[in-house]
């Protein structure tokens, strides 16, 4: 009795040092960053103290929070438009050997593109709003998640359609009983990947040009030598990111914990 409650106090104890093992990491960069710069004196303009960077990241909360609100409609917006238009594009790939074999090549074209290059095009073609941010994102994101879910539907287990099919199960059948369930990890895959390059991607079209958006502002307070406002906008665009995967990541762990129920 004692040998396992000792066992799962040390079991818990590498939990808790796993957990707080980056929070650890990050702190000591960040007190070798202060000292650096109080040691170096390094010029504000050049490089902030991380206490300076922390006070302007709470003091500014209020200007802030609208141009957040901006980025995060622009980035959301685009990643849910993404993975419908990948998972339905799969679908269509999927049954249609000849559209597979005509559109695969221009979405492997798409994810060969870097969005910086193509950012400045939009801009000019639809103007400075959100639209061309949104279709950034899409761009971005959708060849990832119709390449995994191509993948996914692919290696499905051909007995297992084969007695679907025996059984006179319609498409839908097929798709929801069979197809969805077989490849539903590399969905997922493809879904929690694409989060990340959504992020990227938003922030990089607000970098580029355009209003409103917190790249648009970083770009903005740089150019003035504002570097501490500017890396306080990076913290919160950090923050939404991991919020963003965080999410993502317990909707994989709730969906595949339901497919093994």
């Amino acid at each position: 009795m004692y040998q396992k409650t000792n066992s799962k106090t040390v079991e818990l104890l590498n939990k808790i040092f796993f957990a707080l093992s980056p929070v650890l990491l990050i702190l000591i960069l960040i007190v070798i960053w202060q000292a650096n710069c109080v040691i170096k004196d390094i010029p504000e303009w050049k490089l902030p103290k991380p206490s300076s960077v922390i006070i302007a990241f709470f003091t500014n909360f209020k200007e802030t929070l609208p141009l957040l609100g901006s980025t995060c409609f622009n980035i959301i917006t685009g990643y849910l438009l993404a993975v419908l238009i990948g998972l339905i594009l799969a679908l269509i790939l999927s049954n249609s050997q000849v559209l597979s074999m005509a559109l695969t090549p221009i979405i492997v074209v798409l994810c060969c593109v870097p969005m910086v290059t193509l950012v400045p095009l939009l801009l000019v073609t639809m103007g400075t709003g959100p639209g061309p941010k949104i279709l950034t994102v899409v761009i971005q994101c959708f060849p990832i998640v119709n390449m995994n879910a191509c993948v996914g539907f692919a290696n499905v287990d051909p007995t297992r359609i084969e007695l679907m099919k025996s059984m006179k199960a319609s498409k839908f059948q097929l798709y929801r009983y069979c197809m969805f369930r077989d490849a539903m990890p590399n969905i997922l895959n493809g879904i929690k990947l694409s989060s990340v390059l959504a992020m990227i991607a938003g922030v990089s079209a607000e970098l580029c040009g355009g209003s409103g958006g917190l790249g648009n502002e970083m770009k903005k307070l740089i150019s003035i030598s504002q570097t501490a406002e500017a890396f306080s906008y990076l913290i919160y665009v950090i923050i939404f990111g991991i919020l963003l995967y965080g999410l993502i990541s317990l909707i994989e762990k709730f969906v595949t914990k339901g497919m093994k129920k």
